[in-house]
């Protein structure tokens, strides 16, 4: 478990923070930069622990387990949720320190615009990416399942497609989705009444796969 904790910070904080030196050029000014590697962290992060830690459970047959306490499923999503939510904010908290003793400066606000905004964030890639506990597969089969999605999403990452493509790019991979929600400030334009409808619509998604999974059978 502790070899596997540490594969996981290497994947959802280190590998952006070298790929970061490694694009440490004269395109790497103004803090807009570091949306796309706040992005890789959330949805990294909330597929290899808040993910995981749910099909962990699932798989010990716990939500199916009779308990006197009320809502003590929901409990255990309330549990995974804010410690993901730590999580994740300090690893952001992290990389912007580092780029900004070794790369370039990050102004407070950024430090500030990154806390709140990870809220939201980490909040829609949950609901979003939620729609992977539909499969009823096991706890090994659904690791391959993330590590696929998660090289499939890298490389609709690297495509800059233009036009209707790259709408539908954005709203359909969670790391172009969790991008486009931290760049809005840079974009006010009909595309975010797209992306705020779609907010929506993941929100209610995240909803209604999340009270299915921890609805106990009869």
């Amino acid at each position: 478990m502790i070899m596997q904790e540490k594969i996981v910070f290497f994947y959802t904080l280190i590998v952006p923070i070298i790929i970061a030196f490694l694009n440490n050029n004269l395109n790497f000014r103004g803090n807009e930069v570091l949306y796309i590697y706040w992005a890789y962290i959330v949805v990294t992060t909330v597929l290899n622990g808040f993910l995981m830690n749910l099909i962990r459970v699932r798989e010990s047959g716990f939500f199916r387990r009779p308990s006197n306490l009320i809502d003590s499923n929901f409990s255990i999503l309330f549990t995974a949720f804010f410690v993901q939510l730590f999580v994740i904010q300090i690893q952001i908290f992290i990389f912007n320190l580092v780029i900004d003793c070794f790369i370039t400066p990050v102004s407070p606000y950024t430090f500030l615009y990154g806390f709140l905004v990870s809220f939201l964030t980490t909040i829609i890639s949950i609901s979003m990416m939620s729609l992977l506990l539909l499969f009823k597969c096991k706890q090994r089969t659904f690791y391959m399942i993330i590590n696929l999605f998660l090289f499939g999403g890298l490389l609709l990452l690297s495509a800059r497609p233009e036009g209707v493509w790259n709408y539908i790019l954005t709203m359909i991979n969670p790391f172009q989705f969790i991008y486009a929600l931290y760049s809005v400030p840079c974009i006010i334009n009909s595309f975010s009444l797209i992306l705020g409808a779609f907010t929506i619509c993941y929100m209610l998604i995240g909803i209604i796969v999340l009270s299915r999974l921890t609805k106990k059978d009869d």
